[in-house]
């Protein structure tokens, strides 16, 4: 799981408020997904607008935030660890008050009170602008249910690289997959009005990003709040209007991430295979093949209707990478289901793949399934996939040795440039090393590369990653 500890001081905030006097550092540790780093972003600029310093060193801070994640139990202990290792700052430096944010509040509100004393306040995923307030009472309605969706006109200050960003264009999910109890943390699925979402491209826009990569708990339910009939034309609509705003000479990435699978039209397809804008990436977790285990899980395809959306959308954009994750292990699973899912994982339709052993949830569904499978052969099939999946990479990788391709550079790291290609996201997938040490240098230079595209030259390859030369 990802952690963060955000965020660069000088970063700007979007959009611009007039700030309080100054309150203190305040100190952001954020733990799980993107969609989280969003919040954890809306909270800082709510800080900052508040007065505070934002700092990355603990024994700097005032005031620090965890942000948590609650998916699975393994965040859930990974968030604790981090929680009561903040705490100790209160006692070894100067803060005063430590707050914990995010879906394990959402998760556990009932008991968080009781089971982590060292913290000063619990803040809902509702009440995200009300961090840093001076009332250090926790604000946790135990009935209700979430509502809070972010707007373009919300204080916010990216932690990412000032070349890239998160949009999230909806919260929650309607979708009623046994394995999964994010519709119980984040609510019932909400998007954002389309013009909010333009507004907030073109302000990053105006301060140099260069990447878009769009987010949401069900990418392609975009709009079917407002709209009965919506089939995913109102993420078309949203797409074009993207496109709209970047002028004809501009080279501007726009990534899908989190896609469901029957919210995948024709029209979406085609934008992406015609789009000078939307990368031809596609972030599709399709969970599994086999017909027993998609009916468990309750997903909307069987293995035969997933297995002819692969083929429509490889056969209509070819030129389309596919991300997409995989759960093995779950309730009833066979040695022919695995075995099903790794001839086909092995025939290469996927650039990226992850896989996820099934975790026991007591708020999920499956919790209380019959046939549970034994913890060592959960990992151990989780293993048997990626290994698949690890010599479909290879052939991958291979094929493009000796090939020219646009990067965006990410970094340098010692005499190495880091960068990624249209069909790499980041922090999930992997880069592109350009390892010329006299090219490297030039990155510390007022004009280098960060944040710029280059054509580069693959020469070699790794178990994941590429090698290449400008």
């Amino acid at each position: 799981m990802n952690t963060r500890l955000n965020v660069i001081s000088d970063k700007p905030q979007l959009p611009e408020v007039v700030r309080a006097p100054y309150a203190g550092n305040a100190l952001m540790v954020t733990l799980g997904c993107a969609k989280n780093l969003v919040d954890s972003e809306v909270m800082l600029g709510a800080l900052r607008a508040k007065g505070f310093e934002l700092v990355t060193d603990p024994n700097a801070a005032d005031l620090i935030v965890v942000n948590t994640c609650a998916f699975l139990e393994s965040a859930v202990e990974e968030g604790v660890d981090r929680i009561l290792e903040m705490s100790k700052y209160k006692k070894t430096a100067r803060c005063k008050q430590l707050v914990v944010a995010g879906c394990m509040v959402e998760r556990y509100r009932e008991d968080l009170e009781k089971s982590l004393p060292e913290v000063d306040r619990f803040i809902s995923t509702d009440d995200l602008l009300l961090v840093g307030d001076s009332d250090s009472q926790s604000i946790l309605d135990k009935a209700r249910r979430p509502y809070f969706l972010y707007d373009e006109g919300m204080p916010r200050v990216l932690s990412t690289s000032n070349h890239l960003a998160y949009i999230k264009i909806a919260e929650g999910c309607d979708r009623p997959c046994t394995f999964c109890i994010i519709p119980k943390i984040r609510g019932q699925f909400r998007s954002r009005p389309i013009e909010s979402i333009l507004e907030e491209v073109r302000m990053l826009k105006s301060s140099g990003t260069k990447e878009f990569n769009l987010v949401a708990q069900d990418l392609t339910a975009y709009g079917n709040d407002r709209s009965r009939n919506n089939q995913g034309k109102e993420l078309v609509k949203l797409l074009s209007g993207i496109e709209d705003i970047v002028s004809a000479e501009e080279r501007i990435w726009l990534r899908l991430l989190y896609a469901y699978p029957i919210g995948v039209s024709n029209e979406l397809l085609a934008l992406i295979a015609n789009s000078k804008v939307v990368c031809p990436y596609l972030d599709l977790p399709l969970q599994h093949v086999s017909d027993s285990v998609l009916k468990s899980m309750q997903r909307p395809l069987g293995g035969k209707k997933t297995k002819e959306l692969i083929e429509k959308i490889s056969k209509h954009s070819p030129e389309i990478a596919f991300r997409t994750t995989f759960l093995v292990g779950f309730p009833g699973e066979t040695e022919q289901d695995i075995r099903e899912l790794e001839d086909f994982v092995s025939e290469g339709h996927f650039t990226h793949l992850g896989v996820f052993a099934y975790s026991q949830e007591k708020e999920a569904v499956s919790y209380s399934f019959d046939d549970q499978v034994p913890e060592q052969e959960r990992a151990e099939r989780r293993e048997r996939i990626m290994l698949a999946q690890q010599s479909v990479v290879q052939r991958k990788l291979k094929s493009k040795i000796g090939k020219e391709e646009t990067v965006l550079v990410d970094g340098v790291e010692g005499d190495k440039i880091i960068a990624r290609a249209s069909w790499q996201a980041p922090e999930t997938d992997n880069c592109v090393i350009i390892d010329k040490i006299e090219t490297g240098k030039l990155v510390n230079e007022p004009n280098g590369l960060k944040g710029k595209f280059v054509t580069v030259k693959y020469h070699s390859h790794s178990d994941y990653d590429l090698f290449a030369e400008i």
